[in-house]
């Protein structure tokens, strides 16, 4: 089977090779738009010379259509040669995606949240994050679905439908790298939908009366112009319908102007939406979510592609407005009314609809993104969503975040309310990075997307995590009532009712050990008869002693080996108490003289 990285890296040369031919031709077409234009121009000026009115008419009148023919084809192809490229950019970010290089990828860092169950302890955004992993949205909708997926679990029947629609297009990788293609042609970050989407929900300003004058005006103004070089009548009534032009102008000038603020910046999402629903109207699908999500965009009496297209016509007319000569044409016609008018109808017509198809398009990227995540991860496999409450087990897991030749997996299970698992360990062993491993393949398995283990099965719960805590300076608050305060989350959360998987990270590590101990084990015994099961790590070894005192407790550890000068870091998780420590070996190897 050939692997991932092969087939990218033949994509991408693929794509290189068909960007050189097209650009031969673009250069080509160039050339020969020139050509036709200096050809026409000679022939133009030598029937002139010659006064042959037939030769320079039949030059004039072919020039136009010529010259038409080599635009089009000129912007076909600059569009193939642009799409070229994009692919290009998409398998050059797949190959360093697959080799563990995140460093150009958007990280979605304006998804953090500080007060959060668990994203910023599990790295689920940020620099060398689980978002920066899995995104292949080009839409801030798109981008913004996936992160919700990723920080809000969903219910199993939802998980299981989105798992057959990722299982569906991960093997369609052509289909899956058009789509955001098509996406990136008109990309501009500047964009959001829900602007367009809030202009769209505001109250229809439109006039019958000023709909008629919309049309009557600009025919008694065009007349008069006539009239006045046909008919020699006074100046003054063109005068007067100009300035009465003016005023009904006036009236919707400020209702213009801001809806010229609202989409300017938002004018090529319309195009990349378009462009998007129109790939997704040209294909066939298997899976229930899928063709779902396909019949929001398509209906009997029209098309969501042919719908947005419009509406971007219409905004594009109102963007490229300017000058002098567009304030002339303007008060002759009433171009403006007319533009807003056809933006109010546009919005009458499909504002029940719109938010549906935006909806819709983000929910096919964020799969998408599941299925590049899918694709570029064979050895991943799609976990299984668990009927019974507080089940969590899982064969060979790893971290999705290290680089696959550096990962050490283990097996691990945790089932039952009130279970825990108290992990020991020296420092740098593997205790906090094996917390996060659960963790992140946690959020991925309730999102959808396929896990880092040869098997997974977790039930439907909250994840909440302490592993972060840090001071305030600002908020005068110490890192010991940082984590205090996080606590109490964590205590509020159990208290709702729906199973809680806690893991708590060298706990209650910013006093003293008499009263850490205590604190440890008092949170351990309240936890134990709440909605909740999890994992506490620790160097506080007295803590295992709750395995004899507590049903459902069982300890783990890390252990390390010192040999000489060398730690030597297996990462491997045992059974029982930690039985090495390398604290001191550390201190001496940085230098302290240990007596």
């Amino acid at each position: 089977m050939t692997s991932p990285e092969a087939i990218f890296q033949e994509k991408l040369d693929h794509h290189k090779l068909e960007w050189s031919r097209l650009n031969k031709q673009y250069n080509f077409i160039a050339f020969g738009r020139i050509f036709i234009f200096l050809l026409y121009l000679v022939l133009a000026v030598y029937f002139a010379n010659a006064k042959m009115g037939y030769g320079l008419g039949i030059t004039a009148f072919s020039f136009p259509f010529v010259f038409g023919v080599f635009v089009k084809i000129h912007r076909r192809i600059s569009y193939k040669r642009k799409q070229e490229s994009i692919l290009q950019k998409i398998n050059e970010d797949e190959l360093k995606i697959f080799n563990g290089d995140l460093r150009d990828q958007e990280d979605g860092a304006n998804f953090k949240d500080k007060n959060h169950q668990y994203i910023n302890d599990l790295d689920i955004f940020g620099s060398n994050s689980i978002y920066q992993l899995v995104n292949r949205s080009t839409t801030n909708g798109g981008r913004r679905k996936l992160a919700q997926w990723l920080s809000k679990f969903s219910k199993k029947e939802i998980i299981e439908s989105r798992q057959k629609a990722v299982k569906e297009l991960s093997p369609k990788i052509d289909w899956r790298q058009k789509f955001q293609a098509s996406g990136l042609h008109h990309k501009n970050e500047k964009a959001n939908p829900e602007l367009l989407i809030k202009w769209i929900n505001e109250p229809y300003i439109y006039n019958k009366a000023y709909n008629i004058l919309a049309w009557v005006l600009p025919v008694i103004t065009l007349s008069s112009v006539i009239l006045y070089f046909a008919a020699d009548i006074s100046f003054y009534y063109i005068l007067g319908m100009l300035t009465l032009n003016g005023i009904v102008l006036s009236r919707f000038s400020k209702h213009i102007q801001n809806l010229s603020l609202s989409v300017s910046d938002h004018i090529n999402l319309l195009a990349s939406y378009s462009a998007l629903i129109k790939h997704l109207e040209d294909s066939t699908f298997e899976s229930e979510l899928l063709n779902s999500l396909k019949d929001k965009l398509v209906s009997e009496d029209k098309k969501a592609s042919n719908a947005i297209l419009n509406l971007y016509k219409i905004l594009d007319f109102l963007n490229a407005r300017s000058g002098l000569f567009y304030v002339l044409i303007d008060s002759l016609t009433l171009f403006d009314l007319h533009i807003m008018f056809m933006a109010e109808r546009w919005k009458r017509k499909n504002i029940a609809d719109v938010s549906l198809w935006f909806d819709s398009i983000s929910e096919f990227e964020a799969i998408c993104s599941l299925s590049g995540l899918a694709y570029s991860n064979p050895e991943f496999s799609f976990p299984t969503v668990s009927s019974e409450d507080y089940n969590l087990k899982g064969e060979d897991i790893a971290h999705p975040l290290i680089k696959k030749h550096e990962r050490v997996s283990n097996s691990y299970a945790l089932e039952g309310k009130g279970a825990l698992s108290i992990i020991t360990g020296s420092n740098m062993s593997g205790k906090s990075t094996f917390l996060r491993t659960l963790g992140v393949n946690i959020a991925l398995a309730l999102s959808g997307a396929p896990v880092c283990a040869k098997n997974f099965t977790v039930s439907e719960l909250q994840v909440f995590t302490s592993m972060r805590t840090e001071d305030n300076l600002e908020e005068h608050v110490s890192s010991f009532y940082a984590e205090l305060q996080r606590i109490k989350s964590l205590l509020d959360e159990v208290e709702k009712g729906k199973p809680v998987l806690f893991m708590l990270d060298e706990i209650l590590k910013g006093t003293n050990s008499h009263d850490r101990h205590n604190g440890a084990v008092s949170l351990a015994k309240q936890l134990s008869t709440t909605n909740s099961f999890g994992l506490i790590s620790t160097h506080d070894l007295e803590l295992g002693k709750l395995e004899k005192e507590l049903n459902n407790v069982t300890n783990y550890s890390f252990n390390s080996e010192v040999n000489g000068t060398e730690i030597i870091f297996p990462y491997k998780l045992d059974d029982g108490i930690c039985k090495s420590f390398n604290a001191s070996a550390l201190m001496e190897k940085m230098g302290i003289k240990m007596q």
